[in-house]
């Protein structure tokens, strides 16, 4: 890691010369409330200063909501041609909890099998981080993902009258290098970092006590009372899932022309909270109510994958929390497994 700073002139230049130069995705608002990742075309655009979460999350760029995978002809031989879309950008100004996210994405994408149309994505995108304020419902600090260590090429702090910058990755050096004039960090930029980093984690209001959760659930796990008072308001829409930063799961469908020749595998963003997840063939439905959809979720969020790569599946960034209709809130029940195994 090469630690540098610049200006806020090298800032104005580095977005501009990376505007002109590549395809740039970064946050733009949308309206009063919402901002999102789009084709950002002038600086003017990008907005940087959003303090709500972004809906969706970045992941959309790497594993869109649909995805065609194959194509196929069908005559005297099947014909399959695989698809796999992707081009060079740059990912700008993504917040700490979401580069986690994707590196979560990124392990889970590359065990057991390797995500050809993911991985084609990965590797042709740069990221540039940016430290982003958070809201009520971010418990980041908790889970350990309010800062990253890895998964970005370039990452920015801003000091007020100039960016501390990580520089993870020889392809963030160069782009510093061609648009900027970048000095080493000195010593005060380094205290000045320090402060900063000790200020923004006093940002964190929002606590859990996950480390007590991973014991206590299952205490808890076939308290079906405890799960029918958690899961009691929640409606199965599936909007927890689909504001995920980590959510990995889809289904997949065949499309098929009416000549019944030709046509295409497509997957799509599926969620495990919906009724028609646990649906096989013969009608048997294996999470058939909403209460162990609930508890499933839990524990593939906070206990299969720490178990499997020593990370949570969830990085604490509240999307969750604010999107549910029914305001079923992680965090306070994460909090509440440890009160209901104290009672």
């Amino acid at each position: 890691m090469l630690y540098k700073v610049l200006t806020k002139n090298d800032y104005v230049r580095l977005v501009k010369g990376l505007i002109e130069d590549y395809k740039m995705i970064g946050p733009k608002k949308k309206d009063k409330a919402v901002h999102d990742f789009v084709h950002i075309k002038d600086m003017a655009e990008l907005d940087t200063n959003y303090t709500r979460t972004t809906i969706p999350p970045a992941k959309k760029i790497l594993f869109p909501p649909k995805e065609k995978l194959v194509e196929y002809e069908i005559g005297n031989e099947i014909k399959i041609k695989p698809v796999i879309e992707s081009e060079e950008m740059i990912l700008f100004g993504v917040n700490a909890w979401d580069i986690n996210g994707i590196n979560f994405l990124d392990q889970f994408f590359s065990t057991d099998f390797v995500d050809e149309n993911y991985w084609e994505k990965r590797e042709k995108i740069t990221v540039i981080g940016l430290d982003i304020d958070p809201i009520e419902t971010n418990f980041a600090l908790s889970m350990n993902a309010e800062y990253a260590t890895e998964g970005f090429d370039l990452y920015l702090t801003d000091l007020g009258d100039r960016y501390f910058t990580r520089v993870a990755t020889a392809k963030g050096n160069q782009l510093l290098n061609s648009y900027t004039e970048a000095k080493e960090a000195t010593q005060k930029d380094f205290k000045d970092f320090d402060s900063y980093m000790d200020n923004y984690r006093s940002k964190f209001t929002n606590k859990v006590d996950i480390k007590s959760f991973y014991d206590n659930f299952e205490l808890i796990y076939d308290n079906e009372e405890f799960w029918k008072k958690a899961a009691k308001d929640c409606l199965s829409c599936g909007s927890c899932n689909l504001v995920c930063p980590t959510c990995f799961c889809f289904n997949v469908q065949d499309d098929l022309e009416l000549n019944l020749k030709k046509g295409a595998k497509t997957r799509e963003w599926d969620s495990c909270m919906i009724p028609e997840y646990g649906l096989v063939a013969g009608g048997h439905n294996f999470r058939p109510d909403k209460e162990n959809r609930l508890k499933q979720r839990y524990r593939c969020k906070l206990k299969t994958f720490y178990d499997k790569f020593g990370q949570y599946s969830c990085v604490g960034c509240g999307r969750c929390i604010e999107a549910c209709l029914a305001k079923i809130n992680i965090a306070e029940d994460i909090n509440s497994v440890k009160k209901e195994v104290n009672v």
